[in-house]
């Protein structure tokens, strides 16, 4: 009839054909071009993430899913599809002319984090109130409502995912109908998939953008006195850790600036002045974990150090963090030792080139 299918809801579990093995037929077929897939499964075990990715797979879910939860997946993937197909048209508006309503929920324990989302939120004309941990959020929204909640995944106290979870069990409506954003790292493998199963609905990578976060968080709250617009998808290149051409990309520093409400330098000196400030004491957390072989807790250092380097333009510096909390998770720590060395040397850089920055913003 012309009209093309959007999405594709697959059982794993088939004869003749499973539904990894259709996926892939689906894929390598250019008509089917755009049509989205997920997988539903009875059983626990999933297949390597590099399969799924192969074949297209979006969602993998297992059975059996409730009402809810598969009315949160399918419309996750298809604001998604429509906000792919808006990639090519025309806006009607300038992006920086949209502004958005409501109340966000903020839950990040990273204070450079906070201070960078804060202002982001604030530039799109939200209400924002911060929630240190999982447990401050779910005490903050059994006394308040929110339009959107924007949830971290790795935190102290209470993480993301039992957060959600508990928000999701609070009784009446309260904890339900509250869209949930996930704000994940990008290297996590299943990170997606968890979420899902948590109750998110969802998903912005760190560290992101202006334009990404707006063109998450148009998908769930309403425009105020213009019509939603989507942005792009906005990436950025990786950076090999040995070919940095400069310490810090001065463009996410302009971007700081841009946000600022008065259009001055007090946000970026405000984001510097907490980088110099906190990540020596982080950074002595994440070599202490390394001499002690504690793979966990040198994870969990160099995730913190991933995310603020990146929002004070340290591209290289945070590459560097990002594959020393992969050896973390995977607990490799003589190469970790291996690494530590190139990676302290590119934060004295970096280090080194905030400092001239401040002193040329003071």
């Amino acid at each position: 009839a012309g009209a093309p299918f959007r999405l594709a809801i697959l059982d794993m579990h088939m004869p003749v054909m499973d539904g990894l093995e259709l996926a892939r037929a689906i894929k390598a077929q250019p008509e089917f071009d755009g049509l989205r897939s997920m997988v539903l499964t009875s059983t626990c075990g999933q297949p390597e993430q590099r399969d799924l990715r192969e074949a297209g797979i979006l969602r993998f879910i297992n059975k059996p899913i409730r009402r809810a939860d598969l009315r949160r997946v399918v419309s996750a993937m298809l604001v998604r599809t429509d906000a792919d197909k808006s990639e090519t048209a025309p806006m009607p508006i300038e992006p920086d002319a949209v502004k958005l309503q409501g109340s966000v929920l903020l839950v990040e324990d990273n204070p450079i984090n906070q201070g960078v989302a804060r202002a982001m939120l604030a530039k799109l004309g939200l209400r924002v109130m911060l929630a240190n941990d999982g447990q401050q959020a779910l005490d903050h929204v059994r006394e308040r409502d929110f339009d959107l909640i924007l949830m971290d995944c790795q935190m102290p106290v209470m993480d993301g995912f039992a957060a959600t979870e508990a928000i999701r069990r609070l009784p009446g409506q309260r904890g339900r109908r509250v869209p949930i954003v996930a704000l994940t790292a990008n290297t996590m493998q299943g990170d997606e998939a968890r979420c899902l199963r948590a109750g998110m609905d969802d998903f912005l990578a760190k560290p992101y953008t202006l334009a990404q976060l707006r063109a998450t968080l148009q998908r769930w709250l309403p425009a105020s006195g213009t019509e939603p617009v989507v942005d792009a998808p906005v990436t950025t290149s990786s950076m090999a850790l040995d070919d940095a051409p400069q310490a810090i990309n001065r463009a996410t520093l302009e971007a700081l600036r841009e946000l600022d409400p008065n259009g001055g330098t007090d946000l970026v000196k405000e984001v510097l002045g907490l980088f110099l400030g906190t990540t020596p004491k982080t950074l002595a957390e994440l070599r202490r974990a390394i001499a002690e072989g504690n793979g966990k807790a040198m994870g969990q250092a160099a995730h913190a150090l991933k995310s603020s380097a990146a929002n004070v333009g340290a591209e290289n510096l945070s590459l560097g963090y990002r594959k020393l909390e992969k050896l973390g998770r995977e607990n490799r720590i003589n190469d970790a030792r291996m690494l530590s060395d190139v990676v302290a040397a590119e934060h004295d850089r970096a280090m080194a080139a905030l400092r001239e920055i401040l002193a040329e913003v003071a």
